[in-house]
């Protein structure tokens, strides 16, 4: 036994603590395990369901999400990505998966449109304008349509935008790219799983895994508090935040890598009064300032996202912002969910979306924006920032070909989440492919990255 192998056994074994002995007489062996029913779990189990293998997909929710990252009705969709082109792959790899999966549920007589998941609109990016020469040619790389302006004076003859100095607008115009609809997108791959023959079970929240032998034992609890033990000859891991207690047996390096973390998100409206005085040009502004990414404070503290939501009747949007870096620690996972915001974090969100509106020609005041709703939630981090869908180290060092993770979705998961289950499908089964752009995401996510990661965790140990 080498080195590396007996510093990673005391590992686990230090991690692993002891363990109730399971009853190993479980109900049905199944081929494929998939834990988690948001995008990353339900676009790998589609994939795998698509691929002919029997799948079991267990999410602890019901149908109707209330915790998860998958939550919600919208985020950005966007083909450019300064800096790598990583990202720009993973988006456009995910609108090419999305149609797939609408084409096959059309053939199947669901009603199912790409419509349904991405609404395309132009992509605002707000930066210093040190970053310009950097978005040009990232834009023109990843063929991008785009508008470029860089001084005030072309800030407002182009989009109307009062730009500050120093800072540039660039706006992206490719098809899907806008915003896209997690909760539609989840419903249509429960769709084509089961359609596959796939299994989807709700309220099935899974507390241990172990090894035995050549399969896996898997804890599930119900909301009734009834208990079952699966098992399974492979198992997709998307547990989000949950990864590292989920996996203390199995890969209990995970706990380290993962850091979950709190981001707040506030929804607003411009009062009613307010928005029935804006005049059509005013009205058009607002609805082509979003969505926006904006990093031109360059500051952690001045950079946000937002976007639509909702509208209500009258077409009054509901504005939803939130920051990357607006992150906070986690005291308690579970009750993480039901944490209003604080004053200081709803005061941050109205006057950045007032200042980013009047810089648009929309006359408001920072008064006339109203809070209509709050939402905490959890992103899972890497050291890097960089996702992980990867095939298990086991205690001996060597690749757990059997068991995949996907996990540290951060900021970045949603929209490349149908290539993320491509990748992971095809971990599971053995197979690769042979375009760059894939060949580089899954150097970037996959088993070569992870195995440095525990590498540099276990020199760490000694």
């Amino acid at each position: 036994m080498t080195i590396f192998s007996l510093v990673l056994t005391s590992i686990f074994a230090f991690f692993s603590g002891q363990l109730q002995a399971w009853d190993t007489t479980a109900e049905k062996d199944y081929t494929v395990v998939v834990i988690g029913g948001g995008l990353m779990g339900s676009a790998a189990a589609w994939q795998l369901a698509r691929d002919g293998k029997e799948v079991i997909l267990l999410e602890k929710q019901d149908r109707e999400y209330s915790q998860g990252s998958s939550k919600g009705l919208t985020r950005i969709a966007r083909s450019n990505n300064l800096g790598r082109d990583l990202w720009s792959y993973l988006h456009n790899r995910s609108v090419h998966e999305t149609a797939t999966l609408v084409n096959y549920l059309g053939n199947q007589g669901y009603d199912a449109s790409m419509s349904a998941v991405y609404q395309t609109t132009p992509v605002n990016y707000m930066r210093p304008l040190k970053a310009a020469d950097a978005i040009i040619a990232s834009s023109e790389r990843q063929k991008v349509d785009y508008k470029l302006a860089l001084t005030p004076e072309e800030g407002m003859e182009m989009f109307g935008v009062q730009l500050p100095e120093g800072v540039f607008l660039h706006r992206e115009f490719n098809e899907h790219s806008g915003t896209l609809n997690p909760e539609a997108l989840i419903s249509l791959l429960h769709k084509a799983i089961k359609l596959k023959g796939g299994t989807i079970v709700y309220n099935a929240s899974v507390s241990d895994i172990q090894r035995q032998g050549n399969h896996y034992l898997i804890a599930t609890k119900d909301s009734q508090g009834s208990e079952r033990t699966l098992t399974a000859s492979q198992i997709v891991s998307a547990a989000g935040p949950y990864t590292g207690p989920l996996l203390s047996e199995l890969a209990p390096y995970m706990d380290k890598l993962i850091t979950p973390k709190r981001v707040f998100l506030a929804f607003l409206q411009i009062s009613p009064a307010k928005y029935h005085q804006l005049d059509d040009h005013a009205r058009s502004q607002l609805r082509r300032a979003y969505p926006v990414i904006n990093s031109s404070a360059g500051t952690r503290e001045g950079s946000f996202y937002s976007m639509f939501e909702s509208s209500d009747a009258n077409g009054n949007p509901v504005i939803k912002i939130g920051g990357h870096f607006q992150r906070s620690d986690i005291n308690n996972l579970d009750d993480v969910w039901h944490q209003a915001l604080s004053e200081e974090e709803m005061r941050w969100s109205i006057e950045n979306t007032g200042r980013y509106l009047r810089m648009h020609g929309v006359p408001v005041n920072d008064e006339d924006l109203q809070l209509v709703g709050d939402v905490s939630c959890v992103y899972s981090l890497t050291s890097t920032e960089v996702p992980i869908v990867s095939q298990l180290v086991a205690p001996s060092g060597e690749m757990d070909s059997n068991f995949v993770v996907m996990a540290g979705m951060s900021g970045v998961g949603a929209k490349g989440a149908m290539t993320y289950g491509r990748i992971a499908a095809n971990l599971l089964q053995g197979k690769s492919e042979s375009d760059p752009g894939y060949l580089e995401a899954v150097e970037a996510v996959g088993f070569t990255r992870l195995k440095e990661d525990v590498d540099q965790l276990v020199s760490l140990e000694k």
